[in-house]
């Protein structure tokens, strides 16, 4: 996976820490997150590679269809060739595995058994059910009761 972070004119600012304003550590971000996802999230290497395993489950679905978009290029009076993502051939019909599967991964290899998650409209608590039940992660998502009444 390429990591464009690698490859900008200057570096991305660090996270800070909400209450003090430091910047969070790797070690601190372990405390959340998988140690392979807390390197990547400060990491600066160009590539990172995917797990076999990630890599797997994603020829399901992938590669994602690219659709040329030329009612737009002549809306816009363009030349530029525009492309949209078809992101509806992925399981839950949303772009959402494409992390939730590595997320999944790194959390069973390092003996993660069990992962919980909110979601609004349910994209994300249907990629992450998705992604877990790859895995064999216990995955319960819970649905805020409000997010049907606020479209």
């Amino acid at each position: 996976m390429y990591n464009i972070a690698a490859d900008l004119p200057e570096p991305i600012p660090p996270h800070p820490k909400p209450a003090t304003g430091e910047h969070v550590t790797t070690a601190e971000l372990e405390a959340l997150f998988p140690a392979a996802l807390a390197a990547q999230e400060l990491g600066k290497e160009r590539f990172v590679p995917i797990p076999e395993p990630v890599r797997d489950v994603y020829t399901s679905w992938r590669t994602t269809p690219l659709l040329r978009a030329s009612r737009l290029e002549r809306a816009l009076d363009t030349r530029a060739r525009i492309y949209l993502k078809h992101e509806g051939a992925s399981p839950v019909g949303s772009g959402k595995p494409n992390s939730a599967v590595a997320q999944s991964c790194y959390n069973q290899l390092e003996g993660v058994a069990k992962l919980t998650t909110e979601t609004g409209a349910g994209q994300w608590g249907s990629a992450l059910a998705f992604a877990g039940a790859m895995f064999g992660l216990d995955l319960p998502a819970c649905q805020s009761v409000l997010s049907g009444t606020w479209r």
